[in-house]
């Protein structure tokens, strides 16, 4: 018995070592699951994408593109609304083409340097044709970072969709 304020209650005792593993092993299963989903991702250009427009247009390439016109984003149909919205569809359609090439480009990682302005596209260590694609995948994100640079200044706010159905964007899908 343990006492507390004058009351004498059970010691708990120890927690059975069965529960006490079980729990544990939960826990750090939890852990390396959530850091695999965490930080797998980091290594393909999806991420080095949103770099890659933050340090050319100065804007974050989720919150001022994702959504936009009929073809930023996922999907696109119909006619792009303006020349931002062209970039976009330019860089789907150049992922297309490394996906017809067998390059997975949202995953293919690469690693990129800017100086002046310009961007430099670097391959990461990994398997040859992955090196390949990545490479690809830089090339296609580099093109639509400047695009939209240089599109700056026909930008208009009101084309951003964010959580629309994107009512404009009729049709079928432009071929590329």
């Amino acid at each position: 018995m343990v006492p507390h304020r004058g009351k004498r209650f059970p010691h708990p005792g120890p927690l059975p070592t069965g529960l006490l593993l079980t729990a544990g092993m939960k826990v750090i299963a939890i852990l390396i699951v959530f850091n695999s989903c965490w930080t797998a991702p980091t290594l393909g250009s999806f991420w080095q994408f949103q770099r890659m427009v933050k340090h050319i247009t100065g804007r974050s390439a989720f919150f001022s593109y994702y959504g936009y016109g009929c073809y930023c984003g996922l999907g696109g149909k119909g006619v792009p609304v303006d020349d931002t919205d062209r970039c976009c569809r330019a860089h789907d359609c150049c992922y297309l083409k490394l996906k017809e090439l067998g390059c997975q480009p949202l995953l293919n990682s690469y690693q990129f340097h800017t100086l002046n302005g310009t961007v430099t596209c670097r391959c990461t260590l990994g398997p040859v044709g992955s090196c390949l694609c990545g490479m690809k995948a830089c090339e296609c994100d580099k093109q639509s970072a400047y695009c939209f640079k240089d599109s700056l200044p026909t930008y208009e706010k009101n084309f951003k969709q964010f959580f629309s159905s994107r009512p404009k964007c009729s049709g079928h899908k432009r071929q590329c």
